[in-house]
């Protein structure tokens, strides 16, 4: 292939010359003004970028929470199987027409099962899950805000005698070896189990909001640090917040890592 250069005459190849250097010149002189490179760098508000750190402390401590609290389920859910085992074979217990010999063979695994569900919780609540210990669940999830709100415990615990307070009214000594003992037994389970499924639909509903709620602070802090108007301060970010919240309420599809781009088109320069 040949290629094809164009050659300038000498007059006019020095005028380029002339006219490139004068340009290079122009432009190292307008580079090299005072301020010239800073007036390419837009400033961002600091307050916009203290509310972001709001909402990434806010979201950590809720994530935390969320896990604490599925945490608590799992083994909440644990204990509810061997309750209900425990449960069928104090029933079966106090049937008159259960042979002594059954009821006492029904007895070893009803301690046995017992026992299982008071090392299921002693077990959870020494790896971190106070909160079947009775015990509050604190989260501050409002980045505008340091109050904190509480996640009430659900008390799993086996203790000797029953206060009131807790979700079981089985004892550690509850036995169903006659069956007198077996039907008030089964009574207690039965309560137990009511208890025990009221306490584990609200930490189901607790899991859920803060699932919901961390992903309203990740489209926040998306917006936060996506091409908004950099000028965009703690009021405009606040503002921002109440309307990443209004969008996500009207959708109940998977929103992770979505842009709320209505929103943002409000707010780019």
């Amino acid at each position: 292939m040949v290629s094809s250069i164009t050659t300038l005459p000498p007059q006019a190849s020095q005028g380029a010359a002339v006219q490139s250097s004068s340009s290079r010149t122009a432009s190292t002189t307008e580079n090299d003004r005072p301020g010239a490179a800073r007036a390419a760098v837009v400033s961002v508000d600091p307050a916009r970028l203290e509310h972001r750190e709001d909402v990434l402390a806010a979201r950590e401590d809720v994530a935390y929470a969320r896990d604490g609290v599925e945490f608590a389920i799992a083994a909440a859910r644990d204990v509810r199987a061997l309750l209900g085992e425990a449960r069928d074979l104090a029933v079966r217990a106090a049937d008159a027409a259960t042979p002594d010999a059954a009821r006492a063979a029904q007895d070893v695994a009803f301690r046995s099962a017992v026992q299982r569900l008071g090392q299921i919780v002693d077990g959870a609540i020494a790896r971190g899950a106070p909160l079947l210990a009775g015990e509050a669940l604190s989260v501050r999830a409002d980045p505008d805000s340091d109050a904190a709100t509480d996640i009430a415990g659900l008390d799993l615990r086996l203790k000797s005698a029953v206060t009131g307070d807790e979700a079981l009214l089985l004892t550690r000594g509850a036995s169903i070896g006659d069956a007198l003992s077996a039907a008030e037994t089964a009574r207690a389970a039965d309560k137990s189990l009511a208890r025990l499924d009221t306490g584990l639909s609200r930490l189901e509903g607790e899991a859920v909001r803060l699932t919901q709620h961390d992903r309203v602070l990740g489209a926040l802090d998306a917006a936060l640090t996506a091409d908004v108007a950099p000028d965009l301060g703690a009021d405009g970010a606040r503002l921002l917040a109440l309307a990443v919240r209004q969008e996500l309420s009207q959708s109940t599809a998977p929103i992770a890592g979505a842009k709320p781009n209505a929103v943002l088109s409000l707010f780019r320069e």
